[in-house]
């Protein structure tokens, strides 16, 4: 992704929160209200897991567009249509190494789940099903963004880069994984509820995590926003 200003930068992870906090709670209660809750941890949960990586990449595409690609010089942009056949092939490279990347780290989540108390030798379908969505949560935006480089990075906490996006990337991932783990204190309780059964909370409390991470930005990020915009309207430019 190209380097956006700080304005820039801020309008486009505040799209990103916004769309995430409008589409997370809607699935959140779909799944609630519906036997889809209990179906969490199994094959059949593959589509919302689809569906949630595909809201991922229509937020980068049109993020792209309108913050990115449409900001650009024109002679900016002749240059990337001389260079197409260079921007494929490293797109091409970039998707092999994404995919890569998401396979190894949903076995590295495996191999976590199990030490933090998983049964090992049963339930390898819902561990694994944990496993891909927190994948989809987790690795696969920074991915999109960022590139498959720097995911050891954001993991760590580290930004690979000093602006918004990477607090963004940063903050969910650590709240969703924060939401995973606080979810699994219900799991021993003897409740008897079925929404108790694993990875259900768990994969409720990764969900939970990683919209009250977005939330969270786009509180945040609005009142800065209002006070750029109207500090630009002062000046008269029209950037917006």
């Amino acid at each position: 992704m190209a380097a956006l200003d700080e304005t820039q930068n801020g309008m486009l992870v505040t799209f990103y929160s916004a769309l995430s906090c409008i589409y997370f709670p809607i699935i959140i209660s779909i799944l609630y209200f519906t036997d889809y809750l209990y179906i969490i941890g199994k094959n059949s949960f593959l589509p919302i897991l689809c569906l949630f990586a595909v809201a991922e990449c229509i937020k980068y595409l049109v993020g792209n567009y309108r913050f990115v690609r449409k900001d650009l010089p024109i002679g900016r942009r002749q240059d990337d249509r001389h260079g197409k056949k260079g921007s494929v092939r490293n797109r091409v490279r970039e998707f092999f190494k994404s995919g890569a990347t998401l396979v190894a780290m949903s076995a590295v989540y495996f191999s976590i789940a199990i030490l933090f108390g998983a049964e090992a030798f049963s339930k390898h379908e819902e561990t694994y099903m944990l496993s891909l969505l927190l994948c989809v949560l987790t690795i696969f935006p920074a991915c999109l963004n960022v590139g498959a480089h720097s995911v050891l990075s954001l993991l760590l906490g580290i930004r690979p880069t000093p602006d918004l996006l990477g607090v963004m990337l940063v903050r969910n991932m650590q709240f969703t994984l924060f939401g995973t783990w606080l979810g699994a204190f219900v799991i021993p309780l003897d409740w008897d509820r079925p929404w108790q059964a694993w990875p259900v909370p768990c994969s409720v409390g990764a969900l939970l995590g990683h919209t009250a991470s977005n939330l969270i930005m786009l509180i945040t990020m609005v009142p800065k926003l209002s006070t750029t915009y109207s500090r630009t309207v002062k000046l008269g430019r029209k950037d917006w």
